[in-house]
């Protein structure tokens, strides 16, 4: 059952920390929590801009005269502490939260026109292990969640999930506040681009349907969607009025940023209502690998792909060397849900090159594949695999991972090695050329 005892409420004590302290005190009083008002005097900006502090012709005010200000509004009932540093942001609300044992960090967050804007809150969800409530300032969010009692009208919240162990504990949270305040929990799945067939949409659903509890006041709605998942989370949770943004694990290192394109950040800004962020489980050394754990059979992926982006392939030559090399995959931070094999006739069947075993839209889009320059390579993976190798396949989106998997599969003699994204492939290894039926000749990248 979700416990929260402590909140943590950085303010910078702009305009906007009114609203900020009016979401921290609400949740407060729902779970009998105690308040801690932070404030630190050397990098400020979280939210808006501090115009106070500028304005010409004024004595600048105390930070300790202005916390108390911000106090004095309080209702009564509530237990509040203020706290004031000094230094990088950041690290200030990292020690205090874990000084303070705080059991939610909540956290004004600027509007942004890019993914690129780079806040106090997209820097925590970078390199810490935090659970944040982030809200954005009221122009830019259409709706504020109440934690009030179950008799309330029902507040739909969105729980984005991608039944991975990352993303069980926030699905428990939103769980558990329907179970306290009523809320309506909608849970919500992205599929890849190209992927939406009605084999997936069932697998879905039927993966959704098991992790529900029988305990809960309102049966979950349940949305399949296709493309980019931050856009679409964005556009789901407008589309249901959704009032908060229930996000699972969110990227903690710059290795891991390599190999998993960061959705819970991306959909931050996007977002048109708070997202409240919830750390995944206790780290798991993926790296280790138990005696006799076959990882070539584990991760063998029997699903048709229609056009596997973003993925990286390529093929070894045996079962043993792709043992080897997944492995040392993982070691690199690669989790085992970003990692594929075909191999044996289930491999062969799945890539079906042809189409013929999926149906009039496989077919349908295996013929329009024939007419790019890489119309064989489908076919060509297929050949691998009827010989015995081993294909391996791993989602990723950035280049860097990229670089760093191309060169892991290399090490154990891997070729074919090519990049799908949107529309395009790049061949990595080893270099050769392609010619059209009309003659022409297509140079690949090695």
């Amino acid at each position: 059952m979700l416990s929260i005892r402590t909140v943590l409420c950085p303010v910078d004590l702009s305009a906007s920390t009114a609203r900020q302290v009016d979401v921290a005190v609400d949740l407060c009083r729902a779970f009998g929590a105690r308040l801690i008002l932070l404030h630190n005097q050397i990098e400020l900006a979280i939210g808006a801009g501090v115009g106070w502090m500028w304005r010409p012709g004024h004595e600048q005010p105390a930070a300790e005269q202005k916390l108390q200000e911000v106090q004095a509004t309080l209702p009564a009932g509530i237990e509040v502490e203020a706290r004031l540093t000094r230094g990088p942001i950041v690290d200030a609300i990292v020690v205090v939260s874990r000084e303070v044992s705080a059991d939610l960090v909540v956290l004004g967050t600027r509007s942004a026109e890019s993914d690129d804007d780079d806040s106090v809150t997209d820097r925590l969800l970078e390199s810490n292990s935090l659970p944040i409530f982030a809200i954005h300032d009221a122009r830019h969010e259409h709706r504020t969640p109440a934690f009030a009692a179950a008799s309330r009208s029902p507040q739909a919240l969105l729980v984005p999930l991608d039944f991975t162990p990352a993303s069980r504990p926030a699905v428990d949270v939103a769980f558990d506040l329907s179970r306290r305040f009523g809320f309506d929990v909608h849970l919500l799945h992205v599929l890849p681009q190209g992927a939406s067939n009605d084999h997936a949409e069932e697998a879905a659903r039927r993966k959704m349907a098991a992790v529900v509890p029988p305990d809960l006041p309102r049966r979950p709605h349940e949305h399949i969607e296709t493309g980019v998942p931050a856009r679409a989370i964005a556009r789901v949770a407008d589309r249901v009025s959704a009032v908060c943004i229930v996000m699972g694990e969110h990227v903690r290192t710059p290795m891991r940023h390599w190999f998993r394109s960061d959705t819970s950040k991306a959909v931050l800004h996007p977002s048109p209502c708070p997202v409240w962020y919830v750390p995944g489980p206790a780290p798991v050394d993926d790296a280790v690998v138990q005696p006799g754990e076959r990882l070539v059979e584990e991760l063998q992926d029997t699903s048709f792909h229609y056009w596997p982006t973003p993925y990286l392939h390529g093929v070894v030559d045996s079962p043993e060397e792709a043992e080897s090399t997944l492995s040392d995959m993982i070691k690199v931070g690669i989790a085992k849900d970003q990692l594929h094999t075909w191999h044996g006739p289930n491999g062969s069947a799945a890539i079906d090159p042809t189409g013929e075993k999926h149906g009039r839209m496989a077919r349908l889009w295996r013929t329009l594949e024939k007419a790019t320059p890489e119309r064989e390579l489908f076919e060509r993976y297929a050949s691998e695999i009827e010989a015995g190798h081993v294909c391996i396949g791993v989602q990723i989106a950035s280049p860097e991972g990229v670089r760093v998997l191309a060169d892991i599969l290399k090490q154990h003699g891997g070729h074919l090695i090519s990049y799908f994204s949107v529309g395009t492939v790049q061949h990595l290894w080893p270099e050769a050329t392609i010619q059209n039926p009309e003659g022409d000749t297509f140079r690949t990248e090695g």
